[in-house]
């Protein structure tokens, strides 16, 4: 893969993140959420509500989405988790007793409310429109579009959220093309594990083959949790 140009990029998400991401194998913006993700549930892990910025997002928000609730559930320690779950549950109660009638509407409206103000989704989602708006300025950058074309390219999903944002309606246009391109390489490659396997030459399975049914679920939809563009 040619090494990423070196051009200055003004969101937060510098040439090396792009140039690991794209040697991932990987929509290169999925990759890098997917990073930014698990700093973030580490901020989590460690049970710190006694942190003020922690404290004050979990009060805004009463707790997480269920998606991010039940990831973090994979990484707590009993110990951690039942810091953090319990200062949720008690806020959650004090809200039902501010109440006069502790009604199914105050229930509904707690879970509206974690989902939609969810610390970790509001996180990522910040993160997310910087990396998009990072990787457009980088891609319209001359020399940037043979390490783009070496790469895995883009989601589906991030696609579309960055086409807009660009000015070069040729490179939109490049874009479409390599996106097609890239759809029907994935099948190739899936057609030759199921060849090589029905074949009895397992041992000959490349990893690129291995992976191609896994990654061409990112490349249509993205990674675990993206949401579609508007």
């Amino acid at each position: 893969m040619s090494n990423c140009p070196t051009v200055p990029v003004e969101t937060g998400t510098s040439v090396s993140e792009f140039a690991k991401a794209l040697e991932s194998g990987r929509c290169p913006v999925c990759a890098l959420l997917q990073a930014d993700e698990f700093q973030e549930l580490c901020r989590w892990v460690g049970g710190n509500v006694a942190d003020e910025g922690n404290r004050r997002r979990l009060d805004e928000a009463g707790g997480f989405c269920n998606y991010h609730f039940w990831l973090l559930c994979e990484i707590h320690s009993p110990q951690s988790g039942s810091l953090v779950n319990n200062y949720i549950a008690a806020k959650f109660l004090d809200l039902l007793r501010e109440e006069s009638n502790g009604g199914g509407q105050v229930r509904a409206q707690w879970l509206r409310n974690a989902a939609e103000k969810c610390p970790l989704c509001i996180h990522l989602a910040r993160r997310e429109a910087q990396h998009v708006h990072a990787f457009v300025d980088w891609l319209e950058q001359p020399p940037s579009w043979q390490a783009y074309e070496n790469s895995r390219g883009l989601c589906l999903p991030h696609l579309l959220h960055c086409q807009p944002l660009m000015g070069n309606e040729s490179l939109r246009r490049q874009l479409d093309h390599f996106q097609s391109a890239q759809i029907e390489h994935l099948q190739k490659e899936m057609r030759e594990l199921v060849r090589k396997f029905e074949s009895g030459q397992r041992w000959e399975i490349s990893p690129d083959e291995w992976d191609a049914c896994k990654r061409i679920i990112e490349k249509l939809v993205g990674r675990k949790g993206t949401a579609n563009p508007p």
